[in-house]
């Protein structure tokens, strides 16, 4: 894998808009960096980079920063150490600065290199080899590289360019479907790893020096040994095979049209702004062969003022035209587009009446509710209050409701687990449970990637029993018992959910109650419920006694607190 770029030392702020331009060619003075091969290994992310500096030439009194940077569309990103190339006066100046420590307002990362540019010679070729812990969002991530150049007080950008707009080849993705598997013997705590650099060899001391790390909500604190065990315990539960995958998208259009013409103009006032949305609704259509649209259906909304006859042509009419748009702009068969029409949308206004309560809100509510369209509803609203209302309605309620509203169902493929691993952060509609769960393959049981996975499961599909079970045993992997019992309490009535509610409460020292939850367990898990209860016999009677007490008074406590705090 070689990717390559040219950094250019060129001083214009606008070259920051080469954050997302592939690599320039080779022309003129700059750096010359190449991605050489990035891999997966044990939960971490190994970069071997190629930096060619020979020209890279600043005079006596600069410094060039060069940051490599890991980034997505999604906000994830993380900076790597930077390699400087520095004058020597201004490193003389940068290691006064950093021993008193008068730069506080910068808090950048350990250099991963640092060199003194000679007069008469050129600096040397750097082999860039880093290790950092691996997160789910660095599987669709490019690779930048910032420049920066300081002479005098602060760092001024230079330009960031691409080094690599793909990490990871399709290749090295499938080859990683095993499970990575650990002894059990090791005994130290699965901890979040420290960016560690694989040469780490620094020729210049930096004074106390801040170093980025990525933050951790919930920190691991189990050994290796505890996570087996508790892997052991907990269910995780197969989800049903869906073997057709339904995927319906919605958007609204608010359309302008000029007087007496129902037809699509897409320059007129702000139609090419309203237009866009189908850039993202009819997506799927271009992405590749994930999925197989099976019908667009249009429906036209018109506001209730005016006669229903002519909001009833209107509205119909405006959703055909729209209809014949979609067809020629997208290339989608007509035969596939369906047309609808409401002529006068009293569902929308009384939603709107509900939602923002204006002061007649109850009173217009009353004549809708109980008043036929055909039997004066829109002239009582019209002599209500003297027509303040309804002339209030007329601004700013009634323009909301005249409307397109377009909705498109789409056939989703099965795919692999190559596929799934690459679509879990990008398109997680696109998945169905199951094959959320095959990503999970790629990560160890207790780290925070493998929590991740069934996390955006459960936000996926958060009325899915298996989905908040198999959350709730993958966060209590990570020591994380709040959220585990927060994705319990969504399904505690469901029996599935007692052998977890079991091991939740073993967590949290109560042996007491989780061997109630267990015996419960036993008529829906029986294997897994008697292994549990099993292990239960290793805790003392006594001490489980004295555990459960302990746990009821401070309950007790908790309680007299909370009433004491509402007196």
């Amino acid at each position: 894998m070689m990717n390559t770029i040219y950094a250019f030392p060129l001083r214009y702020p606008f070259l920051a808009l080469l954050f997302f331009l592939p690599a320039l060619p080779a022309e003129g003075q700059g750096a010359h960096v190449t991605l050489a091969d990035a891999q997966v290994t044990n939960d971490s992310l190994y970069l071997s980079l190629k930096m060619d500096l020979s020209s890279v030439r600043p005079n006596s009194r600069t410094c060039v920063h060069f940051t490599p940077i890991l980034a997505n569309a999604r906000g994830g990103r993380l900076e790597l150490p930077p390699v400087l190339v520095s004058g020597r006066r201004r490193y003389r100046f940068d290691r006064r600065e950093w021993a008193l420590n008068t730069n506080g307002r910068t808090h950048r990362a350990e250099p991963y290199l640092i060199q003194l540019c000679k007069r008469r010679s050129a600096p040397r070729p750097v082999s860039y080899h880093i290790g950092v812990p691996y997160s789910v969002w660095m599987g669709d991530a490019i690779l930048l590289l910032r420049q920066e150049v300081k002479d005098c007080c602060d760092l001024q950008l230079l330009g960031v360019d691409t080094i690599s707009m793909r990490l990871f080849t399709e290749q090295m993705i499938e080859q990683q479907t095993a499970p990575v598997r650990y002894p059990v013997s090791t005994q130290q705590p699965i901890l979040m790893q420290q960016p560690v650099s694989v040469q780490q060899t620094i020729p210049v001391q930096y004074v106390e020096p801040l170093v980025a790390t990525p933050s951790v909500t919930y920190p691991v604190t189990y050994s290796v040994r505890d996570v087996e065990l508790y892997t052991s315990m907990l269910s995780f539960l197969e989800p049903t095979v869906e073997h057709d995958k339904k995927l319906d998208e919605k958007a609204v259009f608010y359309i302008d049209y000029p007087l007496g013409s129902d037809n699509i103009l897409p320059d007129y006032r702000n139609n090419r702004t309203e237009l866009q949305k189908l850039d993202s609704l009819l997506f799927p259509f271009s992405a590749g062969d994930y999925s197989s649209m099976e019908h667009i259906r249009v429906c036209g909304y018109a506001s209730p003022d005016g006669p229903y006859i002519d909001n009833e042509r209107l509205a119909g009419s405006r959703a055909r035209f729209f209809a014949s748009y979609i067809c020629n702009a997208c290339g989608i068969p007509r035969s596939r587009i369906e047309t609808t029409c409401v002529a006068e949308d009293w569902e929308g206004l009384s939603a709107l009446l509900q939602s923002e309560q204006p002061l007649y809100a109850a009173a217009a509510l009353s004549i809708i509710q109980n008043v036929g369209v055909f039997n004066g509803r829109e002239k009582q609203l019209m002599d209500l209050r003297g027509g303040q209302p309804y002339r209030d309605m007329l601004r700013h309620f009634f323009p909301r409701l005249r409307r397109l509203e377009v909705s498109v169902r789409w056939n989703i493929r099965a795919v692999s687990a190559g596929e799934a691993y690459k679509l879990i952060y990008t398109h997680p509609e696109w998945l169905s449970l199951a094959e959320m769960y095959g990503v999970a393959r790629y990560y160890r049981p207790g780290t925070e990637q493998y929590r991740e996975v069934y996390e955006i499961a459960a936000y996926r599909f958060p009325e899915d029993v298996v989905a908040n079970i198999n959350a709730s045993s993958a966060v209590m992997l990570t020591g994380d018992v709040k959220s585990a019992r927060v994705y319990l309490q969504r399904v505690e009535s469901d029996p599935r959910s007692w052998n977890n509610l079991g091991v939740l409460a073993l967590i949290e020292g109560k042996p007491g109650e989780a061997e109630d939850w267990f015996r419960k367990a036993v008529g829906v898990e029986p294997q897994k419920a008697r292994q549990n209860l099993q292990q239960l016999q290793h805790i003392p009677v006594t001490e489980r006694k004295l555990q459960d007490k302990s746990h009821a008074v401070e309950d007790q406590i908790r309680s007299v607190q909370d009433k004491g705090g509402t007196r």
